[in-house]
């Protein structure tokens, strides 16, 4: 097992579906909270952890989301979790990184959105000036605030489209409102050559993933998982290489797929929908990506070339430009070339 693990540690990996929001650590949860004050600034660790880590479904982990997200209140304060974050990518082996941050958090609360994507953006391009790893950016829509942050979002996407910010999104409670409400923003999105990232068939039917396809045009879908329920919009999938951003923990602790021995991970790949390994929200999690590719080849009974598939996935399912993508998976294929595999997994 030792062995299996410190493989998947050395495969090189990309991860493109983490919210910024989400990887904030409960140490840094703590110092916030004492710092502004909060509800939470005489708590110890282990009761901010349980304050914010246990949730019993879908609407309750939301809920920890928001109160994460009442403690980041300057620019600063997400700088601070994007330097936690890189230490982590180091950590994983993770050379190429898609972030999710949500714009409309701060605008919600009355702060400045674009002066916290300002320090952000500044602080991955000197990053990725570093050769270490190559961080792009998706600015998330939420589906329950109101359309007016849904197209300032957008309108800041653009602006930034040339530093780093590769997609627009749309993320929240799939189950509030319509995606048709979405169309027009994101159709100008689309011509204004962004990428489109939807959350869909997490805790919404396969219908979601549909209109996330049919309606808002999506590239990349988040989560996606219930299409396994639907084999033509499967295939759809398929052929279309659109692809799914699948977060085995994220959907346990959500309660989206609660069981993780019939999780339809499997199903989609034998498929051919196009799957990738992701944390979601890593320390609301209590996981990082390494520990996701353990479960997936433990629970799943995969071989080493299906835990490569994986880690090529997250390059070739990227919204990456073209040359870029075929140079880095072509890096990713000569690393993988070179790891010694272990005798037994």
């Amino acid at each position: 097992m030792e062995e299996l693990k410190d493989y998947i540690r050395q495969l090189p990996k990309g991860e493109i579906h983490l919210h910024l929001e989400g990887a904030v650590p409960p140490h840094l949860i703590q110092q916030l909270a004492i710092r502004y004050g909060t509800e939470l600034k005489d708590a110890s660790l282990a009761e901010v952890k349980a304050e914010i880590l246990q949730y019993n479904d879908f609407l309750g982990f939301l809920n920890s989301f928001k109160r994460v997200c009442e403690h980041l209140r300057s620019p600063e304060d997400y700088l601070e979790t994007f330097f936690y974050l890189t230490d982590y990518f180091v950590d994983q082996n993770i050379h190429y990184a898609e972030i999710i941050y949500t714009p409309s958090i701060p605008w919600f609360f009355g702060r400045d959105g674009e002066e916290v994507l300002q320090v952000l953006v500044e602080a991955s391009e000197r990053l990725s000036r570093t050769g270490q790893i190559q961080i792009r950016w998706i600015l998330d829509c939420v589906r329950q605030f109101d359309l007016n942050l849904a197209e300032r979002t957008a309108e800041l996407a653009v602006q930034y489209r040339d530093r780093g910010v590769v997609g627009i999104g749309l993320g929240g409670d799939e189950n509030s409102a319509p995606m048709h409400d979405f169309e027009k923003v994101f159709a100008w999105a689309r011509a204004n050559e962004l990428f489109i990232h939807v959350h869909a068939g997490e805790v919404g039917g396969p219908e979601q993933v549909w209109d996330a396809v049919r309606i808002l045009g999506a590239n990349r879908i988040g989560h996606g998982i219930q299409a396994a329920r639907d084999p033509e919009l499967m295939g759809y999938l398929r052929d279309h290489l659109i692809g799914l951003d699948v977060c085995l923990t994220s959907n346990a602790r959500t309660k989206a797929w609660p069981m993780l021995s019939d999780h339809p991970l499997p199903l989609l790949y034998r498929r051919g929908v196009p799957v990738t390994l992701n944390t979601d929200d890593p320390a609301l999690f209590s996981t990082t990506l390494c520990d996701e590719y353990l479960k997936a080849v433990t629970a799943f009974n995969l071989e080493l070339s299906d835990l490569q598939y994986f880690a090529i996935q997250g390059v070739r399912s990227s919204f990456l430009p073209y040359s870029e993508k075929m140079d880095l998976m072509k890096t990713f294929h000569e690393k993988i070339h070179d790891l010694q595999p272990p005798e037994k997994h």
